[in-house]
């Protein structure tokens, strides 16, 4: 028989890892703030004012925002964007936001926008407020997603397994995705509400969708790992890092995010971009 004790610190433990009632609905309230200051003032001031001090996006590699955007004038584009999936972790203190972006130019008003689709992770401490960790995403010729309403979770509760456990499911993934192929490492390690993310294609929001589409290419890539992150309770995270073609791992050809969701089967890939290296 398990005492007293015991019981009272699993109850408190239980209790650690339960999110505030609002975590996805706060998140997405952050996002869509961030998206209003962008068109109220300018896409700069807002990613400084919503980046976390070591926050980072990819200008030819993964850079801090903040230090990149500092000393330089706003773009003169209008950036707009709204969140369309959000994931919070159990513990509540790192989620995801993604949805579908528009860009229209200050200096041509008549020039045809461009769409895409952002991949934010948003972190927080405590009851302090969100702020943007990494953020990626793509283009594609036409308005998706615009339209649909926001889906908002908070992941289930699992065991925590902590960092090692994503940067093992990245090599794992890596490993079958150069033995087999990627068609071979996505089918074994996406979640079912895989979002699949490439330049030039409409949004993929399921992995059967992917895979029939034909959106999973079959070039053999080298994934390198530059930094993982994975919340407190232990069941969502991401990696993010370069990828290259398989023997020359030293030449990016772009860079990746990947989020993990630990599910009963394992972990399990629930959004994957890329952002190709601009060519020479």
């Amino acid at each position: 028989m398990k005492s007293p004790g015991f019981l009272l610190a699993l109850a408190a433990a239980a209790c650690a890892h339960q999110p505030p009632m609002d975590a996805p609905a706060s998140l997405a309230a952050a996002e869509t703030a961030f998206a209003a200051h962008s068109m109220r003032e300018d896409m700069r001031a807002a990613f400084l004012a919503n980046f976390a001090d070591d926050g980072v996006f990819v200008r030819s590699g993964w850079i801090v925002s903040n230090d990149w955007l500092r000393d330089r004038p706003a773009p003169p584009i209008a950036l707009d964007w709204r969140p369309q999936y959000v994931e919070v972790a159990t513990s509540g203190e790192l989620g995801l936001s993604t949805g579908p972006t528009k860009i229209t130019s200050k200096t041509d008003p008549a020039a045809a926008p461009g769409y895409g689709q952002y991949v934010s992770i948003w972190r927080r401490e405590g009851a302090g407020p969100w702020k943007v960790a990494v953020d990626l995403g793509i283009s594609h010729p036409e308005p998706s997603l615009w339209k649909e309403p926001l889906e908002a979770r908070t992941t289930p509760p699992a065991v925590a397994f902590g960092s090692d456990a994503i940067a093992a499911a990245e090599a794992r993934f890596a490993r079958l995705a150069t033995q087999l192929g990627p068609r071979a490492a996505y089918e074994a390690h996406g979640a079912r509400d895989l979002r699949y993310y490439r330049s030039g294609q409409a949004p993929a929001k399921s992995l059967a969708v992917a895979l029939a589409a034909g959106a999973v290419g079959n070039d053999r890539l080298e994934w390198t790992v530059e930094r993982v992150e994975t919340a407190r309770s232990g069941e969502f995270g991401y990696a993010r890092g370069r990828y290259s073609a398989a023997g020359a791992p030293q030449t990016a050809l772009g860079w990746f995010l990947r989020v993990w969701r630990h599910e009963r089967d394992g972990w399990r890939i629930v959004l994957d971009v890329i952002n190709p290296a601009p060519a020479k």
